[in-house]
Protein backbone atom coordinates (compact mmCIF):
# COMPACT_ATOMS: atom_id res chain seq x y z
CA UNK A 1 0.00 0.00 0.00
CA UNK A 2 1.47 3.67 -1.64
CA UNK A 3 2.45 6.04 1.90
CA UNK A 4 0.84 9.33 2.33
CA UNK A 5 3.35 12.07 1.07
CA UNK A 6 4.09 14.77 3.79
CA UNK A 7 1.59 16.96 1.63
CA UNK A 8 -0.92 14.54 1.48
CA UNK A 9 -0.81 14.14 5.82
CA UNK A 10 -1.44 17.68 5.87
CA UNK A 11 -4.04 17.48 3.73
CA UNK A 12 -5.79 14.96 5.74
CA UNK A 13 -5.23 16.43 8.53
CA UNK A 14 -6.62 19.87 7.33
CA UNK A 15 -9.94 17.74 6.57
CA UNK A 16 -9.89 16.23 10.12
CA UNK A 17 -9.44 19.09 11.58
CA UNK A 18 -12.41 21.30 9.69
CA UNK A 19 -14.44 17.77 10.14
CA UNK A 20 -14.22 18.59 13.75
CA UNK A 21 -14.49 22.75 14.15
CA UNK A 22 -17.84 21.86 11.98
CA UNK A 23 -18.68 19.09 14.24
CA UNK A 24 -18.53 21.80 17.19
CA UNK A 25 -19.81 24.49 15.67
CA UNK A 26 -23.06 22.11 14.75
CA UNK A 27 -23.03 21.11 18.41
CA UNK A 28 -22.99 24.69 19.63
CA UNK A 29 -25.60 25.82 17.10
CA UNK A 30 -28.09 22.63 18.50
CA UNK A 31 -27.24 23.54 22.35
CA UNK A 32 -28.45 27.31 21.33
CA UNK A 33 -31.39 26.28 19.70
CA UNK A 34 -32.38 24.41 22.39
CA UNK A 35 -31.63 26.01 24.85
CA UNK A 36 -32.65 29.78 24.02
CA UNK A 37 -35.40 29.11 20.71
CA UNK A 38 -36.86 26.30 21.51
CA UNK A 39 -36.52 26.46 25.59
CA UNK A 40 -36.12 22.44 25.77
CA UNK A 41 -35.35 22.52 29.56
CA UNK A 42 -33.00 19.75 30.66
CA UNK A 43 -34.97 15.89 30.39
CA UNK A 44 -33.54 13.13 32.23
CA UNK A 45 -32.64 15.52 35.75
CA UNK A 46 -35.90 17.49 36.49
CA UNK A 47 -34.49 20.30 37.24
CA UNK A 48 -38.23 22.00 39.36
CA UNK A 49 -36.36 22.36 43.04
CA UNK A 50 -35.56 25.43 44.81
CA UNK A 51 -34.88 26.03 48.97
CA UNK A 52 -37.82 27.89 50.53
CA UNK A 53 -37.88 29.38 53.42
CA UNK A 54 -36.39 27.25 56.46
CA UNK A 55 -34.66 25.13 54.22
CA UNK A 56 -37.91 23.42 52.92
CA UNK A 57 -37.48 22.00 49.17
CA UNK A 58 -40.21 23.39 47.07
CA UNK A 59 -40.85 23.13 43.18
CA UNK A 60 -41.07 25.34 41.36
CA UNK A 61 -44.60 26.53 40.33
CA UNK A 62 -45.48 26.95 36.99
CA UNK A 63 -42.60 24.41 36.08
CA UNK A 64 -43.28 21.87 32.82
CA UNK A 65 -40.84 19.00 32.45
CA UNK A 66 -41.17 16.13 30.30
CA UNK A 67 -39.04 13.02 32.26
CA UNK A 68 -37.53 10.35 30.22
CA UNK A 69 -35.97 7.11 31.82
CA UNK A 70 -35.35 3.64 30.42
CA UNK A 71 -38.84 2.52 31.89
CA UNK A 72 -40.87 5.79 31.68
CA UNK A 73 -41.66 9.22 29.66
CA UNK A 74 -43.82 11.17 31.10
CA UNK A 75 -44.74 14.71 31.69
CA UNK A 76 -44.49 16.77 35.09
CA UNK A 77 -46.46 20.11 35.18
CA UNK A 78 -46.22 22.19 38.88
CA UNK A 79 -49.11 24.09 39.37
CA UNK A 80 -48.65 27.52 41.23
CA UNK A 81 -49.17 26.57 44.23
CA UNK A 82 -45.33 24.79 43.91
CA UNK A 83 -47.44 20.86 43.54
CA UNK A 84 -47.64 18.55 41.16
CA UNK A 85 -51.62 19.17 41.10
CA UNK A 86 -54.39 20.57 39.14
CA UNK A 87 -54.08 23.92 37.22
CA UNK A 88 -57.15 24.42 38.34
CA UNK A 89 -57.70 22.39 42.06
CA UNK A 90 -60.45 20.75 42.78
CA UNK A 91 -63.26 23.37 44.49
CA UNK A 92 -64.90 22.21 47.40
CA UNK A 93 -67.01 23.94 50.77
CA UNK A 94 -65.00 21.25 52.90
CA UNK A 95 -61.53 21.47 54.22
CA UNK A 96 -59.19 19.61 52.07
CA UNK A 97 -57.24 16.86 52.07
CA UNK A 98 -53.66 16.91 52.34
CA UNK A 99 -51.30 14.21 51.01
CA UNK A 100 -48.06 14.40 51.71
CA UNK A 101 -44.80 11.93 51.70
CA UNK A 102 -41.69 11.88 49.04
CA UNK A 103 -41.64 10.34 45.31
CA UNK A 104 -44.14 8.20 45.90
CA UNK A 105 -46.75 10.49 46.79
CA UNK A 106 -45.85 12.84 43.56
CA UNK A 107 -45.98 9.98 41.21
CA UNK A 108 -42.13 9.55 40.37
CA UNK A 109 -42.47 7.48 37.02
CA UNK A 110 -46.14 7.88 36.67
CA UNK A 111 -48.10 10.87 34.77
CA UNK A 112 -50.35 13.11 37.22
CA UNK A 113 -53.49 11.61 36.38
CA UNK A 114 -52.02 8.02 37.29
CA UNK A 115 -51.07 8.44 40.50
CA UNK A 116 -52.47 7.53 43.78
CA UNK A 117 -53.50 10.70 45.39
CA UNK A 118 -55.20 11.69 42.08
CA UNK A 119 -57.16 8.71 41.33
CA UNK A 120 -58.52 8.71 45.54
CA UNK A 121 -59.24 12.31 44.91
CA UNK A 122 -61.68 11.13 41.73
CA UNK A 123 -62.84 8.51 44.00
CA UNK A 124 -63.78 10.71 47.11
CA UNK A 125 -65.45 13.57 44.52
CA UNK A 126 -67.88 10.74 43.55
CA UNK A 127 -70.04 11.66 46.48
CA UNK A 128 -68.90 15.17 47.00
CA UNK A 129 -66.40 17.54 45.72
CA UNK A 130 -63.43 17.36 48.03
CA UNK A 131 -59.88 18.30 46.97
CA UNK A 132 -56.66 16.38 47.63
CA UNK A 133 -53.67 19.28 48.11
CA UNK A 134 -50.88 16.66 46.37
CA UNK A 135 -47.56 18.05 48.68
CA UNK A 136 -45.67 15.14 47.74
CA UNK A 137 -42.00 16.44 47.23
CA UNK A 138 -39.34 13.71 45.82
CA UNK A 139 -36.44 13.53 47.16
CA UNK A 140 -38.15 14.37 51.05
CA UNK A 141 -37.73 12.68 54.04
CA UNK A 142 -40.49 12.56 57.10
CA UNK A 143 -38.31 15.09 58.89
CA UNK A 144 -38.24 17.20 55.57
CA UNK A 145 -42.14 16.85 55.23
CA UNK A 146 -43.12 17.21 58.80
CA UNK A 147 -41.20 21.18 58.47
CA UNK A 148 -42.99 21.16 55.61
CA UNK A 149 -46.43 20.60 57.28
CA UNK A 150 -45.78 23.45 59.43
CA UNK A 151 -44.98 25.52 57.10
CA UNK A 152 -48.06 25.22 54.90
CA UNK A 153 -50.68 23.43 57.77
CA UNK A 154 -52.49 27.08 58.42
CA UNK A 155 -52.30 27.97 54.72
CA UNK A 156 -54.66 24.89 53.98
CA UNK A 157 -55.69 23.94 57.47
CA UNK A 158 -56.55 20.11 56.52
CA UNK A 159 -59.16 17.81 57.69
CA UNK A 160 -56.96 14.83 56.92
CA UNK A 161 -53.50 14.52 56.44
CA UNK A 162 -52.51 10.93 54.58
CA UNK A 163 -48.40 10.80 54.93
CA UNK A 164 -46.75 8.07 53.10
CA UNK A 165 -43.84 6.41 54.31
CA UNK A 166 -41.71 4.29 51.97
CA UNK A 167 -39.87 1.78 54.62
CA UNK A 168 -37.35 1.52 51.12
CA UNK A 169 -35.28 4.89 52.10
CA UNK A 170 -37.18 6.90 54.56
CA UNK A 171 -35.60 5.72 57.68
CA UNK A 172 -32.62 6.14 55.99
CA UNK A 173 -33.23 9.56 54.80
CA UNK A 174 -34.11 10.79 58.05
CA UNK A 175 -30.82 8.91 59.50
CA UNK A 176 -28.87 10.90 56.92
CA UNK A 177 -30.16 14.19 57.84
CA UNK A 178 -32.99 14.74 55.25
CA UNK A 179 -32.07 17.66 53.30
CA UNK A 180 -28.78 17.97 54.35
CA UNK A 181 -27.56 15.06 51.89
CA UNK A 182 -28.57 16.89 49.12
CA UNK A 183 -27.25 19.96 46.95
CA UNK A 184 -30.05 21.80 45.49
CA UNK A 185 -28.03 23.24 42.40
CA UNK A 186 -29.74 24.86 38.63
CA UNK A 187 -33.15 23.47 40.06
CA UNK A 188 -31.69 19.90 40.40
CA UNK A 189 -31.60 17.75 43.32
CA UNK A 190 -28.16 16.10 44.04
CA UNK A 191 -27.03 13.73 46.53
CA UNK A 192 -24.27 13.45 47.58
CA UNK A 193 -22.59 10.08 47.56
CA UNK A 194 -21.28 7.82 50.21
CA UNK A 195 -18.39 7.04 48.02
CA UNK A 196 -17.60 10.49 46.17
CA UNK A 197 -16.92 9.88 42.45
CA UNK A 198 -13.59 10.41 40.45
CA UNK A 199 -13.24 14.26 39.40
CA UNK A 200 -13.63 12.44 35.49
CA UNK A 201 -17.08 10.86 36.47
CA UNK A 202 -18.21 14.00 38.12
CA UNK A 203 -17.06 16.38 35.56
CA UNK A 204 -19.16 13.96 32.91
CA UNK A 205 -22.20 14.34 34.95
CA UNK A 206 -22.03 17.90 35.12
CA UNK A 207 -21.63 18.11 31.29
CA UNK A 208 -24.66 16.11 31.23
CA UNK A 209 -26.77 18.18 33.20
CA UNK A 210 -25.49 21.34 32.05
CA UNK A 211 -25.98 20.44 28.06
CA UNK A 212 -29.90 20.46 27.00
CA UNK A 213 -28.39 18.58 23.30
CA UNK A 214 -26.99 15.82 25.40
CA UNK A 215 -29.96 15.67 27.30
CA UNK A 216 -31.88 15.40 24.22
CA UNK A 217 -29.70 12.74 22.93
CA UNK A 218 -29.87 10.63 26.08
CA UNK A 219 -33.62 11.09 26.33
CA UNK A 220 -33.76 9.41 22.46
CA UNK A 221 -31.65 7.18 23.37
CA UNK A 222 -33.81 5.62 26.01
CA UNK A 223 -36.69 6.55 24.17
CA UNK A 224 -35.38 4.07 21.60
CA UNK A 225 -34.79 1.45 23.98
CA UNK A 226 -38.18 1.60 25.56
CA UNK A 227 -39.55 0.56 22.26
CA UNK A 228 -37.50 -1.91 21.23
CA UNK A 229 -37.30 -3.61 24.68
CA UNK A 230 -34.17 -2.40 26.26
CA UNK A 231 -34.70 -2.69 29.88
CA UNK A 232 -32.05 -4.09 31.20
CA UNK A 233 -32.36 -6.20 34.58
CA UNK A 234 -29.76 -5.61 37.40
CA UNK A 235 -26.99 -8.04 37.85
CA UNK A 236 -25.61 -8.84 41.25
CA UNK A 237 -22.33 -7.33 40.75
CA UNK A 238 -23.36 -4.05 39.34
CA UNK A 239 -25.47 -3.54 41.99
CA UNK A 240 -23.15 -4.28 44.45
CA UNK A 241 -21.58 -1.54 43.18
CA UNK A 242 -24.48 0.86 44.67
CA UNK A 243 -23.78 2.09 48.70
CA UNK A 244 -27.24 3.13 48.78
CA UNK A 245 -28.93 -0.37 47.96
CA UNK A 246 -26.69 -1.39 50.78
CA UNK A 247 -27.68 1.05 53.18
CA UNK A 248 -31.06 1.28 52.27
CA UNK A 249 -31.01 -2.79 52.61
CA UNK A 250 -30.30 -2.41 57.04
CA UNK A 251 -33.84 -1.68 57.99
CA UNK A 252 -34.64 -5.00 57.17
CA UNK A 253 -31.92 -6.18 59.16
CA UNK A 254 -32.52 -8.88 62.20
CA UNK A 255 -30.19 -6.71 64.14
CA UNK A 256 -29.44 -2.99 63.22
CA UNK A 257 -26.33 -1.54 63.34
CA UNK A 258 -26.31 1.96 65.70
CA UNK A 259 -26.79 4.51 62.56
CA UNK A 260 -30.47 2.38 61.72
CA UNK A 261 -31.13 2.22 65.13
CA UNK A 262 -31.16 6.01 65.15
CA UNK A 263 -32.60 6.42 62.34
CA UNK A 264 -35.73 4.64 63.29
CA UNK A 265 -35.95 6.12 66.43
CA UNK A 266 -35.25 9.38 64.98
CA UNK A 267 -38.08 8.75 62.53
CA UNK A 268 -40.38 7.98 65.16
CA UNK A 269 -39.96 10.99 67.15
CA UNK A 270 -41.41 12.98 63.31
CA UNK A 271 -44.17 10.58 63.59
CA UNK A 272 -44.79 11.62 66.97
CA UNK A 273 -45.12 15.48 65.80
CA UNK A 274 -46.88 14.99 62.92
CA UNK A 275 -49.62 13.55 64.90
CA UNK A 276 -48.74 15.89 67.82
CA UNK A 277 -49.25 18.57 64.92
CA UNK A 278 -52.71 17.40 63.75
CA UNK A 279 -54.31 16.53 67.18
CA UNK A 280 -53.67 20.48 67.85
CA UNK A 281 -54.82 21.71 65.00
CA UNK A 282 -58.40 19.13 64.88
CA UNK A 283 -57.26 17.57 61.68
CA UNK A 284 -56.91 13.85 61.79
CA UNK A 285 -53.41 11.47 60.84
CA UNK A 286 -53.12 8.63 58.51
CA UNK A 287 -49.83 6.89 58.21
CA UNK A 288 -49.61 5.31 54.46
CA UNK A 289 -46.76 2.90 55.01
CA UNK A 290 -45.24 1.84 51.17
CA UNK A 291 -43.64 -1.87 50.57
CA UNK A 292 -40.19 -2.41 49.28
CA UNK A 293 -40.52 -4.01 46.01
CA UNK A 294 -38.14 -6.94 47.58
CA UNK A 295 -40.56 -7.29 50.61
CA UNK A 296 -43.33 -8.62 47.63
CA UNK A 297 -41.27 -10.68 45.07
CA UNK A 298 -38.80 -12.84 46.38
CA UNK A 299 -36.76 -13.24 42.99
CA UNK A 300 -35.61 -9.34 43.94
CA UNK A 301 -35.28 -10.47 47.50
CA UNK A 302 -32.64 -13.48 46.09
CA UNK A 303 -30.55 -10.82 44.09
CA UNK A 304 -30.40 -8.40 46.82
CA UNK A 305 -29.23 -11.40 49.18
CA UNK A 306 -27.02 -12.14 46.36
CA UNK A 307 -25.37 -9.15 45.60
CA UNK A 308 -24.47 -7.71 49.15
CA UNK A 309 -24.08 -11.31 51.07
CA UNK A 310 -26.61 -11.35 52.85
CA UNK A 311 -28.21 -14.52 54.87
CA UNK A 312 -31.41 -15.61 55.34
CA UNK A 313 -30.65 -15.35 58.97
CA UNK A 314 -29.35 -12.02 59.04
CA UNK A 315 -32.76 -10.93 57.97
CA UNK A 316 -36.39 -9.70 59.58
CA UNK A 317 -38.21 -8.65 56.28
CA UNK A 318 -40.88 -7.02 57.97
CA UNK A 319 -39.31 -5.54 61.43
CA UNK A 320 -40.19 -1.82 59.82
CA UNK A 321 -43.81 -2.69 59.38
CA UNK A 322 -44.39 -4.07 62.94
CA UNK A 323 -42.00 -1.27 64.62
CA UNK A 324 -44.80 1.15 62.53
CA UNK A 325 -47.33 -0.94 63.71
CA UNK A 326 -46.23 -0.96 67.06
CA UNK A 327 -45.75 2.99 67.01
CA UNK A 328 -49.53 3.32 66.03
CA UNK A 329 -50.81 1.18 69.06
CA UNK A 330 -48.75 3.21 71.56
CA UNK A 331 -49.91 6.44 69.91
CA UNK A 332 -53.28 5.55 69.48
CA UNK A 333 -52.55 6.55 65.65
CA UNK A 334 -54.45 5.12 62.49
CA UNK A 335 -52.17 3.15 59.96
CA UNK A 336 -52.91 1.59 56.86
CA UNK A 337 -49.88 -0.69 56.26
CA UNK A 338 -49.95 -2.14 52.28
CA UNK A 339 -47.61 -5.00 52.55
CA UNK A 340 -50.50 -7.44 53.10
CA UNK A 341 -53.01 -6.54 50.44
CA UNK A 342 -49.60 -6.16 47.66
CA UNK A 343 -48.74 -9.58 48.68
CA UNK A 344 -52.13 -10.73 48.54
CA UNK A 345 -52.90 -9.34 44.73
CA UNK A 346 -49.10 -11.06 43.92
CA UNK A 347 -50.70 -14.19 45.18
CA UNK A 348 -53.42 -13.98 43.01
CA UNK A 349 -52.09 -12.02 39.78
CA UNK A 350 -48.51 -13.13 40.13
CA UNK A 351 -47.83 -11.95 36.52
CA UNK A 352 -48.90 -8.26 37.39
CA UNK A 353 -46.22 -6.45 38.72
CA UNK A 354 -47.27 -3.09 40.87
CA UNK A 355 -43.38 -1.52 40.94
CA UNK A 356 -41.02 -0.93 38.10
CA UNK A 357 -37.87 -2.77 37.88
CA UNK A 358 -35.09 -2.18 38.51
CA UNK A 359 -36.19 1.08 39.94
CA UNK A 360 -38.28 0.55 42.99
CA UNK A 361 -41.58 2.82 42.51
CA UNK A 362 -44.83 2.15 42.41
CA UNK A 363 -45.87 1.74 38.08
CA UNK A 364 -49.19 2.52 36.72
CA UNK A 365 -51.05 -0.66 38.82
CA UNK A 366 -49.45 0.60 42.13
CA UNK A 367 -50.52 3.64 42.38
CA UNK A 368 -53.96 2.58 40.93
CA UNK A 369 -54.21 -0.45 43.70
CA UNK A 370 -52.90 1.95 46.73
CA UNK A 371 -55.96 4.47 45.25
CA UNK A 372 -58.43 1.68 45.72
CA UNK A 373 -56.99 0.55 49.03
CA UNK A 374 -56.89 4.34 50.50
CA UNK A 375 -60.60 5.04 49.05
CA UNK A 376 -62.16 1.67 50.98
CA UNK A 377 -59.76 2.53 54.10
CA UNK A 378 -61.41 6.29 54.41
CA UNK A 379 -64.65 4.75 52.94
CA UNK A 380 -64.69 2.31 56.51
CA UNK A 381 -63.93 5.60 58.61
CA UNK A 382 -66.02 8.28 57.52
CA UNK A 383 -63.27 10.18 56.16
CA UNK A 384 -62.79 12.57 55.03
CA UNK A 385 -65.78 15.07 57.02
CA UNK A 386 -68.87 16.38 55.18
CA UNK A 387 -68.09 20.35 55.69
Amino acid sequence: MARLSSTQWKVQAARLLLLGISVGVACLIAEALLRWVFHAAPLLDVNIYYLGAGRNLRMQPGARRRHVTRLWDVGIAINQEGFRDRARPVSSPAPPVLGMGDSFAFGWGVNLEQTYLYLLEQRLNQTRPIRVVKAGTPGTGTSDQFRLLEAIGDQYRPQLVILGLFVGNDFTDVQMGGLEQFDVADGLLIRRELRPARWKTRLGQKLLRSSHLLQFLRASQLSWQQRHGGVRTVHATLAARDPWLYEFSKVHWRDYPPETARGVAETLRYLDQFQDYCRSHHADFLLLVIPRSYQIYPEELRELQDAFQIADRDLDLDRPQRILHEWADRRGAVILDLLPAFRRSHAEQPGEKLFYFPDAHFNVAGHKLTAELLAAFLAERGWPQKP
